[in-house]
């Protein structure tokens, strides 16, 4: 695949062309190198009609294996909804904190449905972890 990114809508018309329709949630991991060309695109994730688990470990295996820079993490809502829920709050942390650690830049976090497309890095909701944070936590977590 040799689909350079150059801009956040072109991206979403792709993902909403390819996974829109789904009638189950699902996440998708897009792979991406320094200059934005897509290494690969992969389901980490399979759910039902209102809910899907994702795990770090399935999206990082992945990303060590291609030898990516970054990824975005795509979402579908069967229901039209593009609000993030809980549990989407949780897998962004989640992806950040462990992308943070594994030097993987996380570039956005993207849901989409049959009406559109919401990337939460324009409209900068992204988690920012910073390396600092991290080593406080690890250092509170030592001191209990």
């Amino acid at each position: 695949m040799t689909i350079k990114i150059s801009s956040v809508r072109q991206l979403g018309d792709l993902l909403i062309q390819r996974y829109a329709q789904s009638p189950q949630e699902g996440c998708w991991v897009i792979a991406v190198t320094t200059q934005m060309t897509i290494i690969d695109i992969y389901q980490v994730a399979l759910g039902t009609l209102d809910s899907v688990n994702i795990h770090p470990r399935d999206v990082f295996r992945h990303l060590v294996a291609h030898n990516a820079y970054g990824f975005i993490l795509c979402h579908n809502h069967p229901s039209g909804n593009l609000t993030a829920s809980n549990a989407d709050h949780l897998a962004m942390t989640q992806m950040a904190i462990c992308g943070q650690l594994m030097q993987f830049h996380f570039l956005d976090f993207m849901i989409i449905s049959s009406r559109g497309y919401r990337s939460y890095r324009s409209e900068n909701l992204l988690p920012n972890v910073e390396l600092e944070t991290l080593i406080d936590l690890w250092t509170k977590f030592n001191n209990m």
